[in-house]
């Protein structure tokens, strides 16, 4: 990778005003997306290149299994809380009984011990309703983050096992959001760099970044030359991809 030094010659003396560097652009997040839950991949709802929103359903596995185990868990919650209502009134009754003497203590705590039963099943249906709930909604594999698809990994009709791997299904990139990774000589490294805005420039277009960390290990650059790998960060405008050469203009004043 090379670099550039840009020099200014002022009154007889050398004064580095900007270091600029070459590098290729990246996405600085690319989510590769699975399922964490196994079935039949039902219908894929993006194609490569579109543009996606937060929350947005990319990938539907078949439902039929998850959406029946819902309505049963369902069925059994609305089954179990009337249970619960009478077993209260019952126990209500026996409590206002026993405080007239007209019910003996083993009756009044049997049925404080059927109210507590009947509770315990409704909190069991309805927790086995939220697990229900929850494995039919990662039927839906959903986006993220705002940004664009960048690769689909899997085709209708696929059976995806969770079991036996963790197979990415497709990679969702924000593609507003790029970085830059460029070698610095090692001789022209500082601390102070993190943080310093940068120039970006791609397909002759420029754009606002900055470094935003580097590597702690020193590597090898152009003829045998030690560097340090710095990552820039910048806006874009959504239309650039991975991969492009860029080159980075950092401040040094």
């Amino acid at each position: 990778m090379r670099f550039l030094l840009t020099v200014l010659l002022c009154l007889g003396s050398t004064q580095l005003l900007a270091i600029d560097l070459n590098g290729q652009t990246e996405f600085a997040q690319r989510l590769p997306l699975n399922s964490s839950i196994s079935g039949r991949v039902e219908v894929i709802n993006v194609s490569v290149g579109q543009s996606v929103a937060a929350g947005e359903v990319l990938i539907s596995l078949v439902s039929t299994g998850f959406k029946a185990n819902a309505d049963i868990a369902a069925a059994q919650v609305d089954s179990l809380a009337p249970a619960v209502d009478r077993m209260l009134l019952e126990m209500e009754k026996a409590q206002e009984l026993f405080d007239r003497d007209s019910l003996a203590l083993v009756e009044l705590q049997l049925a404080e011990q059927n109210y507590a039963i009947a509770r315990a099943n409704l909190a069991g249906a309805k927790a086995r309703l939220a697990r229900a709930l929850f494995r039919l909604s990662q039927a839906d594999i959903r986006s993220p983050i705002n940004g664009v698809v960048l690769s689909i990994d899997t085709f209708a009709g696929q059976y995806i096992n969770t079991t036996v791997n963790n197979q990415t299904l497709l990679t969702v990139v924000d593609s507003s959001s790029m970085t830059v990774q460029s070698l610095l000589p090692l001789e022209l490294w500082k601390e102070s760099f993190t943080g310093r805005p940068a120039r970006v420039t791609v397909q002759q277009q420029n754009y606002q970044g900055k470094v935003i960390g580097a590597s702690k290990q020193v590597t090898i650059g152009d003829n045998n030359h030690p560097a340090v790998t710095l990552r820039i960060q910048f806006t874009a405008d959504g239309k650039l991809e991975a991969g492009l050469p860029a080159t980075v203009s950092i401040d040094d004043n």
